[in-house]
């Protein structure tokens, strides 16, 4: 049953920017309506609905305070079609309007300067795929991720078969993360994706994947490069590559969608999804 949560989540997660019930969810995974509702606050002690407004707030919080997009523009993206029910909902979750989040966040963003010792690019890549299974854990745990028995085993089976992949993590909640910290609000639940990168020469699709996995389709998109030797490094990487953003002459910024870390063979690799001006 909790294999069935996990992709109930996973599916509130995805559909943030849609208007979709609990009626879709239920057909999503197979369940009734009250199952659904009764086991997803069992496993997650949140209502579905309740929970995917939570989800949808902080990616609004994300894009307040990490991009030039205009409110309504954030709020459609977040699945509100009206601003003064937005306003609202954000405004009970901050104690802000979503304007003066932005306005407060911006003066403390404002002291933040990319790091020399790192070095951030933007780069395309084409379609890809990743295989990924999804942990619920405490941020300070994310450095012992390389060391969970079960999905290292999982993962050298697959690896086995898929020669030309790379080990990645997922993370969903890290931007959201950084930024309740910028708001001095540092208590924050973390999922992770842990799985493989596969390059286009992977055939992945006759591959039987294990329960906890799943298969996910990445477009065609640009993204923000930025290399570090050391999993430890990971959140100073990341501070320098939104202070790199946020300064550079570039028309690119955060879409808001999770940043994965590839395992390269000499270093790690932050990637973070971008947008640029022509599809805002």
């Amino acid at each position: 049953m909790f294999n069935a949560m996990t992709r109930a989540e996973i599916w509130l997660q995805d559909t943030l920017d849609k208007p979709l019930g609990i009626e879709d969810l239920a057909n999503h995974i197979g369940y009734s309506s009250s199952q659904v509702r009764r086991q997803f606050r069992q496993s997650f002690h949140i209502s579905p609905s309740a929970y995917r407004e939570k989800r949808r707030l902080e990616r609004a919080a994300v894009l307040l305070a990490l991009t030039p997009l205009n409110i309504a523009q954030i709020a459609i993206r977040c699945g509100y079609h009206n601003h003064s029910s937005f306003s609202r909902a954000f405004q009970r979750r901050y104690q802000l309007r979503p304007r003066n989040f932005r306005q407060s966040l911006k003066s403390t963003l404002s002291c933040s300067m990319p790091n020399p010792g790192f070095k951030t690019d933007i780069q395309k890549a084409s379609d890809r795929q990743m295989i990924l299974m999804r942990l619920y854990q405490a941020p300070e745990h994310i450095k012992g991720l390389g060391d969970a028995s079960y999905h290292n085993k999982q993962l050298a089976c697959l690896q086995a078969r898929l020669r030309l992949s790379t080990t990645t993590i997922s993370l969903p909640d890290i931007l959201s993360a950084k930024v309740d910290a910028l708001n001095n609000d540092y208590f924050h639940s973390y999922r992770t994706d842990v799985g493989l990168y596969l390059e286009p020469a992977d055939n992945a699709q006759d591959i039987a994947l294990p329960v906890p996995y799943r298969r996910v389709d990445i477009p065609t998109h640009y993204y923000s490069c930025t290399r570090f030797g050391d999993l430890a490094d990971l959140y100073d990487a990341l501070t320098h590559t939104i202070a790199h953003l946020l300064y550079s002459q570039n028309s690119f910024h955060l879409s808001g969608y999770p940043p994965q870390v590839l395992w390269k063979a000499h270093y790690l690799e932050l990637r973070i999804p971008l947008i640029g001006e022509q599809e805002r």
